[in-house]
């Protein structure tokens, strides 16, 4: 059989190799027309099609041949063909096994972590698991999730019908390896999912090579995914590198590839990115299962419209948000899911990170969330899943009680002396952990025209900042036209004057020689 050679027809592509065994081309395409052409290509060379959807823009096809697969996805929307080449796949060889009777309720676990992490645990209809990542390589992470699999067994010997590794962060996919170490002689595991980079592809990722201060272990990336190939060989369970438009059938849940490193590889050089997308249908319901996907970076919205929309949503990237605001908001009011799931502490989701990234303040307070199920206390949901009719107000308080407990976003204070310069001498403390406050000041004096505003300062996340309003350190303008400008207008001596800040995320703000008059609540 002769050699395939994309692109076939002489159009604009981008080629890159995923990993040692898989090719990803991606095709610019006004209509469908092109996806057409390749389909009768690669059935003039004699492939067989084993798969073909069509739905809302989005065409699918699979063909097999020649020890090898192709994936297409065209989107008509986002104008794109991708087409991917595995050379090393057993895709079509999956196989679903499945108890004929239905002898538990299907469950979804969210593990609570030491740190951040992502560890779910789906209890299916026949009493098997499947797992998402794990998190972190700490024992106690270890132990809570054999535990949860445990318990979930009625104290049987677990068993793992599908373990989805989303991508290669350290707070997701290391645990594997951990509990493998472990736990391996005490569960039996069906199959893996994953489709990451080459441990050593450090031209698309450079951050596979990279340690981490926070812990006194190597737990780099590159390390650990040959660790955790190790394992799985070991395991002697198929192991499937999962692509865009893939559908598995695991027990009754049915697991569709919506986003994977086939579709990002081109456009964003994290491993975030990377994170497969994954429509689940389980219990009744859809769950979104997102990791610490870039909606940005994936066109998630642009490509699958109202098949989004989802039941459950895991919320990306614990809530930080990953890439554009924008283009996760825009897929939100597409999902518009009932309930969330946000893979922190309570801590962090209402206090110290997520109510602060501008995409997950939408999602809590604006996009018709009724309740959002954070990671400590460890939960388990039974599906199909309604939230309690008191969960949104229960939402709402803790809201606003975490952003009241972070700060404030305006401060004022009143009585200071222009001659004095410590008086215009402030500390500030930003309190959230991921998003940079910029602070607006504006100054007040006892006439009118000589009020200064358009002064700004920028705190970083999780520091404290001491500086003069009025020095270098501060934009003195920083509008193109501005009447009022500190620069143009100087500060007036011998008289008193008034401080107004206002920022965009909760800060504490404070001066030595004088108390606020006024910060105003977060309502």
């Amino acid at each position: 059989m002769k050699n395939i050679i994309i692109p076939a027809f002489g159009e604009e592509c981008i080629e890159n190799k995923e990993n040692d065994t898989a090719r990803v081309f991606v095709i610019k395409s006004e209509d469908e027309s092109c996806f057409d052409s390749y389909v009768k290509l690669f059935t003039s060379f004699g492939l067989e099609k084993k798969e073909e959807f069509s739905r809302a823009g989005h065409k699918y096809a699979a063909f097999r041949g020649n020890g090898e697969s192709w994936f297409l996805n065209f989107y008509h929307n986002a104008k794109e063909l991708y087409i991917v080449n595995e050379k090393s796949d057993n895709y079509f060889e999956h196989k679903n096994v499945i108890s004929a009777s239905k002898s538990v309720t299907p469950q979804i676990t969210q593990i609570n972590l030491e740190d951040f992490g992502l560890s779910y645990a789906v209890r299916l209809s026949d009493g098997r698991f499947i797992v998402f990542d794990g998190g972190w390589d700490f024992e106690p992470d270890r132990d809570k999730l054999f535990e949860c699999l445990k318990r979930g067994s009625f104290g049987k010997r677990p068993r793992i019908a599908g373990w989805i590794l989303t991508h290669p962060h350290i707070d997701h996919f290391e645990c594997f390896v951990g509990f493998m170490d472990k736990y391996a002689d005490e569960v039996d595991i069906d199959a893996f999912y994953y489709n990451f980079p080459e441990y050593n592809d450090l031209e698309h990722y450079p951050e596979l090579g990279m340690d981490t201060p926070r812990v006194d272990f190597d737990a780099s990336s590159s390390t650990y995914i040959i660790k955790m190939l190790d394992k799985m060989r070991q395991s002697g369970a198929p192991v499937y590198k999962t692509h865009t438009g893939q559908t598995y059938v695991i027990g009754d849940a049915v697991c569709e590839i919506l986003s994977s490193m086939d579709d990002t590889m081109h456009t964003a050089l994290s491993l975030n990115p990377t994170s497969l997308v994954i429509r689940m249908e389980l219990g009744e319901q859809v769950i979104l299962w997102t990791a610490d996907a870039s909606f940005a970076a994936s066109k998630l919205a642009e490509k699958h419209g109202d098949y989004l929309k989802s039941d459950i949503l895991q919320i990306p990237h614990h809530g930080f948000g990953c890439g554009k605001a924008q283009a996760e908001i825009d897929a939100y009011d597409i999902i518009k899911p009932r309930t969330c799931i946000l893979p922190v502490s309570s801590f962090n989701a209402f206090i110290a990170f997520s109510t602060f990234a501008e995409s997950t303040r939408y999602i809590m307070t604006k996009a018709g969330v009724e309740e959002i199920i954070v990671g400590n206390p460890e939960r388990t949901i039974s599906l199909p899943y309604v939230p309690p009719s008191y969960a949104k107000t229960e939402l709402e308080k803790r809201v606003m009680s975490g952003i009241d407990k972070s700060g404030s976003t305006s401060w004022i204070f009143t009585d200071l002396s222009t001659d004095i310069p410590e008086d215009f001498v402030f500390t500030f403390l930003n309190t959230t952990d991921n998003v940079k406050a910029t602070v607006t000041v504006e100054l007040f004096f006892d006439e009118k025209p000589k009020r200064i505003r358009n002064v700004r300062a920028e705190i970083a996340p999780g520091t404290v900042r001491r500086l003069s309003i009025i020095g270098d350190e501060v934009d003195a303008d920083y509008e193109y036209f501005n009447s009022y400008s500190l620069r143009k207008l100087g500060i007036p001596k011998n008289t008193f004057c008034a401080v107004r800040f206002i920022s965009n995320a909760p800060v504490v703000i404070s001066n030595k020689n004088h108390a606020p008059a006024y910060c105003a609540p977060n309502r």
